[in-house]
């Protein structure tokens, strides 16, 4: 399993783009530039929801390469520091295949989503 990608044709030729860039295009009504990245705010890998400019929580946002290293560093991760820990790295990975199959096997289904993001994590409230 790897990042989820798909094609789209523009002038005749296939090209292959990840679910978030395409979203952020599809919001924006422009193709992104080369050197336009899809970031995620909510740093969700999986996360395509782009929100209005004035939302109080961004989850994909549009970004150019100077950002996203800052991102990185806000995150610690990078540097020569391992990005994520192997641990971290699979409880990310469970994380995903979880919200996978609820989109799956129910569609946009909010309490659904919301225990397979959180797991067996208690909530504050």
């Amino acid at each position: 399993m790897g990042t989820p990608v798909f094609f789209i044709y523009r002038g005749g030729t296939g090209i292959c783009v990840r679910p978030n860039r395409y979203a952020l295009a599809r919001s924006l009504g422009v193709p992104l530039e080369p050197d336009q990245l899809a970031l995620h705010e909510c740093d969700h890998p999986l996360c395509v929801k782009v929100c209005a400019a004035d939302a109080p929580r961004q989850h994909v946002v549009a970004g150019d390469q100077i950002e996203n290293m800052r991102r990185m560093a806000r995150m610690r991760r990078g540097g020569g520091r391992s990005a994520i820990s192997s641990d971290g790295l699979h409880a990310r990975r469970q994380q995903s295949v979880a919200l996978r199959a609820v989109l799956r096997e129910r569609g946009w289904d909010r309490d659904a989503v919301e225990a397979a993001l959180l797991g067996d994590m208690p909530t504050l409230w």
